[in-house]
């Protein structure tokens, strides 16, 4: 009988303390604390951690995948550490190096210049307190934890993992159209006709596809603009490689010189160039620097543009309060309107809606001095219509819209 218990206390503990180490952990889960080793301490990380938005990276010098996928993690670190969020105080990510050989670490932080990264090692691998907590046991890995401690993805890929992001900033970023021509780099008119251009992210995930027309333009549609981007296009024997392949947007300017790759040229187009191929005006440009929330509303108005609904104010609120909290930032106010009225019509009603938002904010507080506004009437439509009856509802309530840039001044 005492034989009997013994062996069923062995096994039920067994099976505890299997289901401890190997239980998953999953969105919506509250994640665990724990102990890293850095390269001069070793750190006790609680969590939530300071409020801010946590990424874990687990990776090794040994695993060539996870090693490329620290380039793009830290640019995406740099890129939204010190974002304004809603809720959180910002971004951090951890980098776990689960690994033995802390020279290797040590040298491939400081080669791929990781500085934008939280750096730790896990020196018992898999059998490391933070890796058996996490579950982890392949690599690379990644954990995605709000503000609150808790869970909110697993293995994100990149492209979501920004999108997981920019929620958390509440405030989806302006959509433009890309437009631009491609010809050589000697001469801006010999162009490439009928070619078909892919257009990736800087991760070499897929956006979209399109072709040249027989002037050489291309154009896509509804891309997020503050993000790099890869433009590749198929090469065709016409193209000669010691003349290379440019990017001209649609004033002529030159952007950006093609290089080989595979089959055909690919061309990087890095954020703070992506504004050069909208239609928008150069002199309002951020001047290079993308502003930390760009976001587009669909107000509604009521007196011909010379008032805000309650439903307006409300939509209001999380830029009035990013502009109180952060007295360096400044707001640009760019409002527009259908194909509906005349030319003169459109402008004068932008113009009213541009100073009731600016007015808005002023007797909420914020001065005058820190908003630009830039009425444009119809002349930038999301949706073109040759006739304003070529277009339908909501192609209209598309182009009725205030966007707003709000950057460090």
């Amino acid at each position: 009988m005492k034989n009997y218990f013994f062996i069923t206390f062995i096994f039920l503990f067994a099976h505890l303390n299997s289901q401890t180490e190997l239980a998953p952990i999953k969105p919506g889960d509250k994640a665990p604390g724990f102990i890293l080793t850095q390269q001069n301490s070793i750190q006790s990380f609680a969590l939530p951690y300071f409020n801010r938005v946590i990424l874990l990276h687990f990776w090794s010098t040994s695993v060539q995948q996870s090693k490329v996928k620290n380039r793009s993690l830290n640019r995406l670190a740099g890129r939204y550490k010190n974002a304004i969020y809603k809720n959180a105080d910002g971004f951090d990510l951890i980098a776990i190096a689960v690994q033995s050989d802390k020279r290797a670490w040590n040298e491939d932080v400081r080669i791929d210049s990781l500085n934008n990264f939280i750096n730790g090692i896990a020196q018992k691998g898999y059998n490391d307190d933070v890796c058996k907590k996490y579950g982890v046991t392949s690599l690379p890995a990644d954990v995605l934890i709000d503000e609150n401690g808790i869970v909110i993805a697993i293995n994100p890929k990149m492209a979501v993992l920004e999108d997981l992001l920019d929620e958390k900033k509440n405030f989806l970023p302006v959509k433009k159209d890309v437009i631009g021509t491609i010809g050589h780099s000697s001469n801006k008119d010999d162009i490439l006709k009928f070619g078909k251009l892919y257009l990736f992210d800087a991760y070499y995930d897929s956006i979209s596809t399109t072709l040249t027309n027989a002037n050489g333009g291309f154009s896509f549609y509804d891309i997020k603009l503050n993000q790099d981007f890869i433009l590749k296009t198929d090469n065709q024997s016409d193209i000669i490689t010691t003349d290379p392949l440019a990017i001209y947007n649609k004033r002529g300017e030159h952007i950006v010189d093609g290089k080989t790759m595979g089959n055909g040229f690919a061309f990087y187009i890095a954020s703070n160039m992506s504004y050069k191929l909208t239609d928008d005006n150069p002199d309002e440009a951020l001047n290079g620097t993308i502003g930390e929330v760009n976001v587009t509303k669909n107000l509604t108005f009521v007196s011909n543009g010379a008032g805000l609904t309650p439903k307006d104010e409300q939509e209001l609120q999380p830029i009035l309060l990013m502009l109180k909290k952060n007295k360096d930032l400044m707001v640009n106010i760019t409002t527009h309107t259908d194909s509906k009225p005349d030319d003169k019509s459109a402008m004068d009603l932008t113009v009213k809606q541009a100073k009731t938002v600016k007015d808005f904010l002023v007797k909420k507080g914020i001065v005058a001095a820190r908003i630009k506004t830039f009425p444009k009437g119809k002349s930038q439509p999301r949706k073109a219509c040759k006739a304003h009856t070529d277009c339908s509802d909501a192609d209209h309530k598309q182009n009725r819209r205030v966007e707003f840039v709000v950057s460090k001044n």
